[in-house]
C-alpha cells in the first residue's frame, strides 16, 4: 500500500495520468451526456409567475396559492425519438417546444382540494412555450349544462386563443421524413364524455402527424367540465409497435441487472454472517459504522427535504402543509431504514475484516523483521490499514495527513475513472455502434429540481459514493481478499457486480448495446478496486464523489451563465477540501524561523 502520511513519486505519476484522463473526460462530457436543447436553469420565480398569469387569464383564481416548479421528461418518447429520428432531429423537436422535456408548475392552496398545473417550455417557438394547463375538479362540483357542439366550440376557441391551434385547419400534410412540420393539420380524432353527479365532462382529442416514416403524432386532449374548459394536455404519441419494441428491449437489460442484484443480495447475507461472527467474538466495532450510516441517512433525508415540488405534489391541501411534509419525509426515512441497517452491517463487517488483515500483516512483518514493520504506526494497526483515514474523517479530523492525502489522491483517481469511462464509451461507439441518451434523466433531476441545487448535488452524491464504495469495495473487495488472497479477484468481482447493477440506469452512457453500461462501469469499477487496494477506503469514496460531481454539475458548466459555471466549479472542488485543510494546517504548524 502507498504511504498515507506523505506524497511519493508514484503520486506524481498518478497526477500526470489523471490529468490526461481528466482532459479526455471533460472534453467528452457533452458527447457522453448530451443535454437537451433548452434552458435547464429557468428560475422558479419566472416559471411560477408565467403559470399564475396563464391561469388567471383562464379564469382561475390562484393569487394566494403556493407554487413550485420542476423539470420533467417523457423517457419513452425521448428514447423513441433518438432511435427513430437521431439526435439532431430529436434536439430540433425539443428546441421547438414539443413535449419531450418541459417544466411543470404546480399550484395548491390550503383548504382548496383541487390542484392547478401549467406545463411550459420557455423559449420554445411553438405556442409561446405553453404545452398545457389545467385544474382538477371535484366529483360533486356543479356546472352549467351545455350541448356537445357548444362544448366542442369552447374547446376549439380555447385552442385557437391560447395555442394558436385551429383544429381541422392549417396548411400542409404529414411529413414523409423526420423533419418537424408545425403546419400539419390538427383533426379531431375522438370524443367521449362522463356523467358526474351535477355536471357532464367532455373530452375532445385532437391529433396531427409530424412524420409518417418514422411515425410520430402529436396529441391534444381538451377537457370541458360542464360549460368551462378545465384542462388542455399536450403529448407526443409514438406508435404502439415502438412501445412493444421498447418493452422487448428491456428484457436483457433487466436480466443483467437482476443478476447483479441477486449476487448483491448474497453478498449482504455474507456480510451479516461476518458481522454476527465478529460481534460474538467481540471483534466488531459499532461506533465508526454508526457514524457513517448517520451521515448517509442525513444526506438522504436532507436531499428529499430540498425537493420542494415533490413535497407540494404529495401535499393534501386539506391538511396543514407541515403535516404533509412531515409525513412525506418520515415515510421516506422509514422506507430507507432497512437499507441503513444493511449498510451498518456491511460497513461494520468490512471494518472487522480490515482490522484483522492489518493485524495479520503487521504480525507477519514483525516476525520477518521487514523494514515496513518499523514504519507501521501502532494506532493504524488497531484502526485497520484501509479504513483508518475513513474513520478519521468521520471524527472530523480533516487536517490529518491520511485524510488530506486521500482527498488529493481521490480527486486524481476520480479524474482517472472519468477518462476510463470516456475512453470505453468512445471505443464502443466505434466498435459496437453505441450511442448516449439525451439528458437530463434520472439522478440529474435531484439537483435540477432542488430548492438548493449545489447543496443537493453535494448531499445526494456524497450519499451515493459512501453507499456504493463502502459496499462494493470496503466490504466486497476486502472480503474476497481475506478469503481468497487473490488481489485480481478482489478488484474484478466487485467491479463486475457494480457494472451489472448499473445496466438499467438511463442517465448513464451508452444506451446501446444493452450490455454497454455493464462493460463500461465494470472497467470503471476496476479502477476503483485498484485504488482501494493501493490506497484506502476514503480515497475510493472521494474518487467516486469527484466523478459524480463532474457528471451531475455538467448542466451548470454548460449553462453559459457565469454564476452557474462558478457554482458548478466550486461544487466539483469540494472533494479537495480536506487536502486544502491539511496543506494549510501543515503550513500553519511549521515553526517560524527568526
Amino acid at each position: 500500500m502507498a504511504p498515507r502520511d506523505r506524497l511519493t513519486r508514484s503520486d506524481l505519476v498518478l497526477a500526470a495520468v489523471a490529468g490526461a484522463a481528466g482532459v479526455l473526460f471533460f472534453v467528452s462530457l457533452g458527447r457522453l451526456w448530451p443535454l437537451a436543447e433548452m434552458d435547464l436553469h429557468v428560475s422558479d420565480e419566472a416559471l411560477e409567475a408565467k403559470a399564475r398569469e396563464l391561469l388567471l387569464e383562464s379564469g382561475f383564481e390562484v393569487e394566494l396559492h403556493d407554487a413550485e416548479s420542476a423539470l420533467r421528461v417523457d423517457p419513452l418518447v425521448l428514447d423513441y425519438l433518438q432511435r427513430s429520428f437521431g439526435e439532431a432531429d430529436t434536439q430540433r423537436l425539443i428546441a421547438a417546444g414539443h413535449p419531450v422535456f418541459w417544466y411543470e408548475a404546480l399550484l395548491k392552496r390550503r383548504g382548496d382540494p383541487d390542484r392547478y398545473w401549467v406545463q411550459l417550455h420557455p423559449g420554445a417557438r411553438l405556442s409561446g412555450g405553453i404545452l398545457g394547463w389545467g385544474r382538477t375538479v371535484q366529483e360533486d362540483a356543479p356546472a352549467s349544462a351545455v350541448s356537445e357542439e357548444a362544448a366542442r366550440e369552447l374547446a376549439r376557441a380555447t385552442l385557437e386563443s391560447r395555442l394558436g391551434v385551429r383544429p381541422e385547419g392549417g396548411s400542409g400534410g404529414p411529413s414523409a421524413g423526420g423533419a418537424v412540420r408545425p403546419g400539419a393539420a390538427w383533426r379531431e380524432q375522438g370524443f367521449y364524455d362522463q356523467v358526474r353527479p351535477a355536471r357532464r365532462d367532455r373530452f375532445f382529442v385532437y391529433e396531427r402527424h409530424l412524420s409518417l416514416a418514422p411515425e410520430l403524432r402529436e396529441r391534444l386532449v381538451v377537457t370541458v367540465a360542464g360549460d368551462r374548459v378545465t384542462a388542455v394536455e399536450r403529448s407526443l404519441v409514438p406508435p404502439e409497435a415502438a412501445r412493444r419494441a421498447a418493452r422487448q428491449r428491456e428484457a436483457p437489460v433487466v436480466a443483467l441487472q437482476m443478476a447483479g442484484f441477486v449476487v448483491a443480495a448474497l453478498a449482504v447475507v455474507g456480510a451479516f454472517a461476518v458481522f454476527l461472527s465478529r460481534l460474538r467474538a467481540g471483534a466488531a466495532r459499532l461506533g465508526p459504522a454508526a457514524r457513517w450510516v448517520a451521515v448517509i441517512g442525513l444526506c438522504f433525508v436532507a436531499t428529499q427535504a430540498l425537493q420542494s415540488h415533490r413535497l407540494l405534489a404529495l401535499w393534501d391541501p386539506l391538511w396543514p402543509r407541515w403535516v404533509a411534509a412531515f409525513e412525506s419525509l418520515g415515510t421516506a426515512a422509514a422506507g430507507g431504514a432497512w437499507i441503513l441497517l444493511v449498510l451498518f452491517v456491511v460497513i461494520a463487517a468490512g471494518d472487522a475484516l480490515d482490522r484483522e488483515q492489518t493485524r495479520d500483516r503487521v504480525r507477519e512483518e514483525n516476525r520477518l523483521g521487514t523494514p515496513e514493520a518499523s514504519r507501521e504506526p501502532a494506532p493504524e494497526a488497531e484502526e485497520g490499514a484501509r479504513g483508518a483515514s475513513l474513520w478519521a474523517a468521520g471524527r472530523g479530523r480533516l487536517a490529518a495527513p491520511a485524510v488530506g492525502l486521500a482527498s488529493l489522491r481521490g480527486f486524481l483517481v476520480g479524474l482517472l475513472c472519468g477518462g476510463v469511462l470516456a475512453a470505453a464509451v468512445l471505443a464502443l461507439e466505434r466498435l459496437a455502434g453505441a450511442w448516449s441518451p439525451i439528458q437530463p434523466q434520472g439522478f440529474f433531476f435531484y439537483p435540477l429540481n432542488s430548492e438548493a441545487p449545489a447543496l443537493a448535488t453535494l448531499l445526494y452524491f456524497l450519499m451515493v459514493a459512501l453507499v456504493e464504495e463502502l459496499a462494493y469495495r470496503f466490504f466486497g473487495a476486502g472480503y474476497l481478499l481475506a478469503t481468497t488472497g487473490r488481489r485480481w479477484l478482489a478488484v474484478l468481482a466487485p467491479a463486475v457486480l457494480y457494472g451489472l447493477t448499473h445496466t438499467g440506469l438511463p442517465f448513464l452512457p451508452p444506451a446501446e448495446p444493452f450490455w454497454g453500461r455493464a462493460v463500461v462501469f465494470t472497467l470503471v469499477g476496476c479502477v476503483w478496486g485498484w485504488a482501494f487496494l493501493r490506497y484506502d477506503a476514503l480515497t475510493v469514496v472521494l474518487s467516486h464523489y469527484t466523478a459524480d460531481l463532474f457528471i451531475f454539475s455538467w448542466p451548470g458548466l454548460r449553462s453559459g451563465d457565469p454564476a452557474l459555471v462558478a457554482q458548478a466549479a466550486a461544487t466539483i472542488a469540494v472533494p479537495l477540501l480536506p487536502a486544502a485543510i491539511w496543506l494549510a494546517w501543515g503550513r500553519l504548524r511549521q515553526p517560524r524561523t527568526a
